[in-house]
């Protein structure tokens, strides 16, 4: 794993000139992808922010982190995706999901796995030439990764358990469709602090999306009822928020356990774990201010003991 990737949002209160300039400051420290976070009402748009950022960069990756096929109708995605690639010389990726905030802030529910399915169709026969990773929890999706994406980003508990059952998941798919494991990218989503204060906004958004796994892996079934507190006590308006009242939820035990949470010693451990699972590579989130900053900290204390 010598590669890594960053999640980032544009807050409605960040300009998009000093979103440029975070772009730029992200390749200038060697980030690999920048993934944009797509949820309209917590975010500035995507779109907007991905060609700002390719008409500031040479070489960073630009990809959705993720859009989905209901707020914008296909052909719009597709048109819009085609355009950040154009503009980009060829460095576009669609992340795409089933849809969590985005569509429960309108009341409406994510996409069943056929739905996703087809989209992924339709998206192959519009923008083929640019690679589609789909973000994946369950199984069936995991699965349908591996069937007919060209990757995969694994949401969820920074658990071996969990993560192994997941990668074996979308290996699963992999192997129905005939298709090369050497040619697929696995990417986990690793959020990585050194307080559980830190991360527990994040975190209290991770256990509302366990709450709807039929089974757990053992590692998080002690908390199965915190879990479920979780999810009924969720407001969608502080979505993605550092200050969720929702953040209230979630213990510092789950935190820890949800994310990557400790010194340096300690995250380089917890990380070296989740790499024995299977994994190529892996995404960090970075949220609130600062976040130039950190990525350089985590990179230089963390990251550069764990690239192989």
């Amino acid at each position: 794993m010598t590669a890594f990737d960053v999640s980032v949002g544009i807050s409605p209160r960040q300009s998009f000139d000093s979103w440029a300039e975070f772009v730029k400051g992200l390749e200038a420290e060697g980030v690999r992808r920048l993934w944009a976070i797509d949820s309209q009402l917590a975010m500035k748009d995507v779109y907007t922010g991905l060609v700002v950022a390719a008409l500031n960069t040479t070489r960073i990756g630009l990809g959705t982190g993720v859009t989905n096929a209901v707020t914008r109708h296909p052909t719009v995605t597709a048109n819009a995706i085609a355009a950040v690639a154009e503009i980009s010389h060829g460095r576009a990726i669609l992340g795409l999901g089933a849809g969590d905030s985005a569509l429960y802030g309108i009341g409406l529910k994510p996409q069943k796995v056929v739905e996703v399915e087809e989209a992924i169709g339709f998206f192959r026969s519009r923008v083929d030439a640019v690679p589609i990773y789909l973000a994946v929890s369950q199984e069936r999706m995991c699965q349908l990764a591996g069937r007919q994406a060209d990757g995969a980003i694994v949401m969820g508990p920074a658990q071996p358990d969990m993560v192994r059952r997941q990668v074996e998941w979308v290996e699963g798919g992999l192997k129905a469709a005939g298709r090369d494991r050497r040619t697929f990218e696995i990417e986990f989503i690793a959020t990585v602090a050194a307080s559980p204060d830190d991360v527990r906004s994040w975190a209290s958004t991770q256990a509302r999306l366990l709450a709807h796994h039929r089974e757990l892996p053992e590692s998080l079934v002690p908390f199965r009822d915190e879990i479920k507190a979780s999810e009924e006590s969720y407001d969608y308006a502080e979505h993605l928020s550092t200050h969720a009242t929702h953040s209230g939820a979630v213990s510092d035990e789950l935190v820890r356990t949800l994310a990557i949470v400790g010194t340096p010693s300690e995250c380089v451990e917890r990380l070296r774990g989740l790499q024995a699972t299977g994994l190529d590579s892996m995404i960090f989130p970075l949220a609130g201010r600062g976040r130039l900053e950190r990525w350089r900290k985590l990179r230089d204390e963390i990251l550069a003991q764990i690239i192989v």
